[in-house]
């Protein structure tokens, strides 16, 4: 079993989506993440551990001239 993260967004809203999932290959992980997600479009799977820029909590932007 290996780590591999997992992005995609939410179809309804298309709020971006990054986790980490334990898993045997990329199809598997694609597979478990979206039996656990309901509504999850995937757009890759990467293997290992990546964090996300806007997960840090240093990493704010309060309009679009920010980003």
């Amino acid at each position: 079993m290996q780590v591999f993260t997992v992005i995609g967004l939410w179809a309804d809203t298309e709020q971006r989506f990054a986790t980490h999932v334990l898993a045997k290959d990329a199809v598997d992980a694609e597979i478990i993440c979206t039996q656990l997600n309901e509504g999850l479009t995937v757009c890759g799977v990467i293997r290992g551990r990546h964090e996300c820029v806007d997960r840090e909590p240093s990493m704010s932007f309060s309009s679009p001239e920010g980003l």
